[in-house]
């Protein structure tokens, strides 16, 4: 059997066709993926939540303007959301904020809890890309996230100078306290007094 001849037209249609069905078997698996990996997110992101304010029955999302507010003091973290707790006698009892600080292998999805006097009540990583073995240190070592609880969001500052990192897992460990530094800031310059506002109730 005779073989074609390869030809530039050739060898560029073949390698079109090769994209083509390549791009078209990841947006397929995209697409039969992202309901779940979406739930999956959102069932960690409670499991976070309760965490951190674990005397919490519920929580609230705050609205849009308070995030955006939020947004022009967290000090360059982003910050992806901010809910309410409800304790379980259906009054306040702290909030729960959502920031991206930057880490080593990227932007670290992480929750702080404050409680309603703005001490620290924990801290959650949710989502990260960094090191095994060595940046992940910041979930394994037990003492690291621990350092956090009773942090002061009315004196953030000064209670970030006396942080602990960890050898090997500096510019992971640095991340955490950015984080929490601005979940302080937050509490303290755009929270306070909002206690009683109600928002969108997400998890009863």
């Amino acid at each position: 059997m005779d073989r074609v001849a390869s030809t530039p037209v050739r060898m560029v249609l073949a390698v079109l066709v090769t994209c083509l069905v390549s791009a078209t078997a990841l947006t397929f698996t995209y697409e039969a993926t992202r309901g779940r990996i979406a739930e999956q997110e959102k069932v960690a992101e409670e499991r976070a939540l309760r965490a951190v304010l674990s005397s919490a029955d519920s929580f609230e999302a705050m609205e849009t303007s308070v995030l955006e507010r939020a947004l022009d003091v967290s000090g360059g973290v982003p910050v992806a959301g901010i809910w309410r707790a409800i304790g379980t006698d259906g009054g306040f009892a702290g909030f729960a904020i959502r920031c991206a600080p930057r880490g080593y292998g990227g932007p670290m999805q992480m929750v702080v809890g404050l409680d309603r006097d703005g001490k620290v009540s924990g801290v959650s990583i949710i989502k990260h890309n960094e090191t095994p073995g060595l940046g992940t240190k910041i979930m394994t070592e037990p003492t690291f996230l621990q350092q956090f609880m009773g942090w002061d969001a009315f004196a953030i500052d000064v209670a970030a100078r006396g942080y602990d990192a960890i050898s090997g897992a500096t510019k992971s460990a640095h991340a955490v306290r950015a984080g929490v530094v601005a979940a302080g800031r937050v509490y303290q310059q755009v929270l306070v007094g909002l206690g009683d506002t109600k928002g969108v109730t997400i998890d009863e």
